[in-house]
Formats: structure tokens, C-alpha cells, sequence
């Protein structure tokens, strides 16, 4: 059987991609920085479709946490075929009050966490194997969201790190990366979100169910490697002003 790590596993992306590659044949590792109610949700949806999983924790901002999340898993995993990185954080805290820990928990939180995960790991990469990282939008255009310069860095940091790892890891390894645009996490800033969509192509923010059809379709051609593929409708090529001055207009 097949064993993909999926990280950020109780965020709705994380538990669709998760159930995806379980109906898919995969046996799933999920990742959340504590045990909390959405996590055993994802694990309770898991069960009922008799998808076999095992559960591995690490808050994000520590990287002891993520170093001895990686321990556990190279002493009681064998193999992993995929690694889908999804667990990340965005925060506004504005370039006038951000402090130095701020930073630092962006950057290990969003660029360093993945980073140590996968260089840890390569050993349990099989022949043929995929590794998905995640950015967004500011990584490659800085200020397209009221995020702050710290986040905005981290996620460029991740398209870079895709393509060295694509350079490197090939052929028996392929890396790519899904960069987000405005995405449904829950019915906050839900009028803020509705004018944002007014902005794309296609009208709508993203669901999880997109962030899926991505991965499958990087798991199914196996010649595509040190891509960075915008999920974001559209909305990067046609409207390079978004409509916010600062990290304050989020509030």
C-alpha cells in the first residue's frame, strides 16, 4: 500500500486531500499541530471510510517539534510515495507593530517547517515519488494580499525551494508546487472575500475541492516537475492592483 504524508491535515483542504488519496488506495499520515476538534474530525471521516491512518504532531513555530515529528516518522514509516505539504499560517500584524518572534514563527511556520520536513525525509521517497509544496499568491507578487513582508517572503522562498528540489530530486522524484489564491477557509471576512472575487476571471474565490483536481493531476503526469501552478481563477493575470493599501485594510 501507499503511504502519503499530508501536513496541516485539519484545515478543510488538508482533510478533502487527505480522503481524496485515501479513496485513491493511499494509506494517509496526517499532520496537525495539536489534536484538536478539526483534526479528529478529519480522522473521524477517515475511519468511516476505512481509510487506514497514522497520526503525527508538531506545532509549526518549533522546529524541536517538527525535528522530532521526523524522528517519529523515520522510526515507524518504511516508505512514502507522496508528501503533500499544506499546513501554513497568514497572518497581518503590520509593519509597525511586527515583532522579531513574529518573524521568526512566520518564516518557520510557512518556509522552514516544510523545508526541514522534506530534506528529513528524502530517504523514505520511493521510486517515482511526488512532493507538493504550497505557496500563495504573494510569493509571487508581494502585497497582493494585507499579509506582511515576513509572509510574503516566506511563500517566494517556497517557489525557489520547489525548483531546486525539482532540479535535484529528478527523475525519481518529482516536485511541484500549488500556489493558492483567495481561498474558503470558513464564513469569516465573507463580504471581503465576495469583493475580491469580483476582481477574477471566474468569479469566486477557491474551494478544496480545486486544491484536489491539482494534486491528482500532478500525481498523474509523471513528466511535470519544478512547476508552480497559480490556483487563483485567473485572478494574478488580470487584476495586478488589488483593491487594499495595507496589512491594517484586513481588519
Amino acid at each position: 500500500m501507499k503511504t502519503v504524508l499530508v501536513t496541516g491535515t485539519g484545515s478543510s483542504i488538508g482533510r478533502e486531500v487527505a480522503l481524496f488519496l485515501g479513496s485513491k488506495g493511499y494509506r494517509i499520515l496526517t499532520h496537525g499541530s495539536k489534536m484538536k476538534k478539526a483534526l479528529e474530525d478529519t480522522h473521524e471521516r477517515l475511519n468511516k471510510a476505512n481509510i487506514p491512518y497514522s497520526a503525527y504532531l508538531a506545532d509549526y513555530s518549533s522546529l524541536n517539534e517538527v525535528e522530532d515529528m521526523c524522528g517519529r516518522i523515520l522510526k515507524n514509516e518504511s516508505q512514502l510515495d507522496a508528501m503533500i505539504h499544506i499546513a501554513g499560517g497568514a497572518n497581518a500584524f503590520g509593519h509597525d507593530k511586527i515583532t522579531p518572534q513574529q518573524i521568526v514563527d512566520s518564516m518557520n511556520v510557512n518556509l522552514i517547517a516544510p523545508m526541514i520536513i522534506t530534506h528529513r525525509l528524502l530517504s523514505l521517497l520511493t521510486e517515482g515519488s511526488l512532493v507538493v509544496l504550497t505557496s500563495g499568491l504573494p510569493g509571487i507578487h508581494s502585497g497582493w494580499y494585507p499579509t506582511d513582508a515576513c509572509y510574503d517572503a516566506a511563500k517566494g522562498g517556497v517557489l525557489r525551494f520547489t525548483e531546486n528540489l525539482a532540479r535535484n530530486l529528478g527523475p525519481r522524484t518529482r516536485v511541484n508546487c500549488i500556489v493558492i489564491g483567495l481561498n474558503y477557509v470558513d464564513d469569516n471576512h465573507k463580504e471581503w472575500r465576495t469583493a475580491m472575487a469580483s476582481h477574477m476571471p471566474m468569479k469566486r474565490i477557491a474551494y478544496a475541492e480545486d486544491y484536489v483536481k491539482c494534486v491528482d493531476f500532478f500525481l498523474n503526469h509523471g513528466y511535470i516537475t519544478g512547476v508552480s501552478l497559480p490556483l487563483d481563477g485567473g485572478w494574478s493575470v488580470y487584476n495586478p492592483n488589488p483593491p487594499f493599501k495595507t496589512a491594517k485594510d484586513w481588519d
